[in-house]
């Protein structure tokens, strides 16, 4: 009887460590497949420079879509993008990038009003704007997302683009246990990219 329920328990832990061992496998690099190139763009940041796809190269990027004036998801999403610029304040590899869907309300002034109000004083979070076909544009056929009824219709997503300016992984903006999962992600991603 004794020797039946450590066989069964000793089962029991191997399947677990293993299982396990999936689970921390998959969260990094085995799920972090090329998904495509980042077309070429050149919006406006809030400091009325030019940025353009060009600016992702040797840089970890995480960009998302957003409106200042957003009474929906948006202040979730700036608070956890604000969160991870905080938590990689150290680190000048990597940077955020918010582009808005309201380009007639969110002007260069606004961007730039928003950005301090969120403590960003660097380059390290671009807020960027452009007229709303190239925005569209950017959004349906470089990333991929749903872009019609802007500004309401936007996507909550936070997506993760390599050091070559690669689309990586999409992430929810809005869920903890998603931003636990991008934490890992960059931070995998930096590893190899300094190595």
């Amino acid at each position: 009887m004794n020797k039946i329920f450590y066989y069964t328990l000793s089962i029991i832990l191997l399947m677990g460590l293993g299982a396990s061992w999936v689970i921390q496998k998959a969260r990094f690099s085995h799920d972090l497949p090329v998904i495509k190139l980042v077309p070429d763009f050149s919006f406006t940041n809030q400091y009325g420079e030019i940025f353009t796809q060009d600016n992702l190269r040797g840089k970890v990027s995480v960009l998302d879509f957003f409106f200042t004036s957003c009474a929906g998801p948006c202040p979730i999403m700036t608070y956890n993008m604000k969160e991870l610029y905080n938590d990689f304040s150290q680190i000048n590899e990597v940077q955020f990038i918010s582009i808005t869907v309201d380009p007639i309300l969110d002007t260069k002034l606004k961007l730039k009003e928003y950005a301090e109000i969120q403590g960003v004083y660097d380059k390290r979070w671009q807020f960027l704007f452009s007229d709303l076909g190239q925005i569209k544009n950017l959004k349906k056929n470089g990333f991929m997302l749903y872009a019609d009824q802007l500004p309401q219709g936007h996507a909550i997503k936070f997506i993760l683009i390599d050091e070559n300016g690669k689309i990586r992984k999409y992430f929810d903006g809005t869920d903890d246990a998603s931003q636990a999962v991008l934490r890992e992600n960059i931070t995998h991603l930096l590893r190899n990219f300094k190595s």
